[in-house]
């Protein structure tokens, strides 16, 4: 008798999360502008994880090819450039300099105005 009701309930909570997924819409991870900004910012200052680089160069952006062209930009310049220590990452001085390059162009080209001003 305990088989039948958990296997109703199983049923009925996999009904339920269906239907809410079908009309409010699967979670999606949309890389934005400002995620790549951050993530450059925290590998310039030494911070960034391996994990966390890995996550960004393993995802194509198809929603904006100008990010998805920044991502294997960066993909390529690790090849090169990157190192690890103790969990982080980090680039040459010529990587840092591409990649601070690289962090410029998004400021002055993919950032809405108010999103890298500080006051």
């Amino acid at each position: 008798m305990n088989f039948i009701i958990t296997l109703i309930l199983s049923f009925a909570l996999i009904l339920i999360a269906l239907l809410v997924f079908r009309y409010i819409g699967l979670p999606i991870y949309r890389v934005e502008p400002i995620n790549v900004k951050v993530l450059l910012e925290s590998v310039l200052e030494g911070q960034a994880t391996e994990a966390d680089w890995d996550v960004f160069i393993g995802m194509t952006i198809r929603h904006n090819p100008d990010l998805d062209e920044i991502r294997l930009q960066c993909a390529m310049l690790a090849e090169r450039e990157m190192s690890l220590r103790d969990d982080r990452v980090y680039f040459s001085s010529m990587g840092r300099s591409e990649l601070s390059a690289i962090l410029t162009r998004i400021n002055n080209e993919l950032l809405p105005d108010k999103e890298h001003h500080h006051d």
